[in-house]
């Protein structure tokens, strides 16, 4: 029977060679066996008893040696190019790049990057055509979208684009029946409201086409403009049909921005950031305040309340950075999880011992080589 300490752990050189022997005979990989039996792979590791215990495992590390000029050309031929066969193939791609075969091996590959002074004033203008709004045409074709910017040519070839807004801009629309009724709405992209409402049965022009079988002629009644000018002019739009006699669907007062957004402001972000405790839930549960209040500088005031979890100064020494340590697969999860304990890991020069566990995700050395 297993005794274990309070904390759940088991004691001190309980993982002796029979015990890790037992223990590896139930995976498949070191790797599997690592991330599932740590303390097992730990100390198997520090004896030196890995290989010896590993003997049956599936080894799938490529030994010394393995990547001759043959074996990476017939790999480099899977791959249309050379970012592919970086993800692909990484132990392929370092050895073609250390032994210098990349330009030869790679040539038959199709290079994602167009070459310079590429993108002229009919290049761009032939594939702004392709978008139909600004941010798409940012998105999918960034080289073009760059030069554009850079030789101010964005306002004349995005023309034809159909102008969307944002958080900040909205613009005032309008759905009129043939009976004399009308809804008034405000939005920051047109079509994707309209689709959104196609799928609801509580929406108020979709229940009046149901009552009635008539379809409606939809306005877009402004531009998109700044989001507290369009909530004055939805009001005046209601207003406005019904002085001209029309009967308004509207069941909510006008004054909302759409799409379930608040407007946070300095009174509304200090009402949502008393409901928690430290600054860590308050940007798990709501990132949107914690980077308003951050932007705007009122974090030390409206958090001032909260519980600060930071360690005391020396909490962190290298028994505990140790521990802590155990509980991550490999040094990024660590530098993630426990800043506080890899920050002082490292400026006390104990992360290469504390990490040998650890799997190494390191990156080469070397630069990327820039795709040919």
């Amino acid at each position: 029977m297993i005794i274990l300490q309070e904390n759940g752990k088991k004691p001190r050189n309980y993982w002796t060679y029979e015990k890790c022997k037992e223990e590896a005979l139930k995976y498949k990989s070191i790797t599997e066996f690592q991330k599932n039996s740590n303390g097992s792979y730990y100390s198997s590791l520090k004896n030196n008893w890995l290989n010896d215990i590993c003997k049956h495992m599936i080894q799938k590390r490529k030994p010394n040696g393995y990547w001759t000029y043959e074996k990476c050309k017939e790999e480099s031929l899977k791959y249309k190019t050379i970012t592919d066969l970086q993800k692909g193939n990484i132990s392929c791609y370092n050895i073609c790049y250390k032994n210098k075969w990349i330009n030869e091996l790679c040539n038959h590959m199709v290079s994602p990057q167009k070459p310079r002074n590429y993108w002229t004033y009919e290049k761009c203008k032939e594939e702004s055509l392709k978008y139909d709004n600004r941010k798409d045409f940012k998105n999918k074709s960034k080289g073009c979208y760059s030069a554009c910017y850079k030789n101010n040519w964005l306002d004349e070839l995005c023309k034809h684009m159909i102008i969307k807004g944002n958080t900040h801009r909205k613009c005032i629309y309008s759905y009129e029946f043939d009976d004399n009724h009308v809804y008034v709405g405000l939005t920051y992209n047109l079509e994707k409201r309209h689709s959104s409402r196609l799928k609801s049965n509580t929406d108020q022009v979709i229940k009046h086409m149901n009552e009635t079988n008539l379809n409606p002629i939809r306005k877009q009644l402004t531009d998109y403009i700044n989001v507290n000018e369009a909530i004055k002019m939805e009001e005046y739009y209601v207003n406005k049909y019904k002085d001209d006699g029309w009967n308004i669907l509207n069941k909510m007062k006008t004054g909302g921005i759409g799409g379930g957004n608040k407007i946070w402001t300095y009174e509304k972000c200090k009402e949502e950031i008393l409901k928690y405790k430290n600054k860590k839930q308050l940007r798990i549960n709501n990132p949107s305040v914690y980077t308003i209040i951050k932007n705007n500088k009122w974090v030390d005031i409206l958090c001032s309340h909260m519980i600060t979890i930071r360690k005391p100064n020396g909490y962190w020494t290298y028994e505990k950075c140790k521990e802590e340590s155990l509980k991550y697969d490999n040094r990024k999860d660590f530098k993630e999880n426990s800043s506080s304990a890899y920050n002082t890991s490292l400026k006390n020069n104990w992360l290469n011992d504390i990490c040998k566990h650890m799997i190494q995700k390191r990156k080469p050395k070397y630069n990327k080589q820039k795709s040919i």
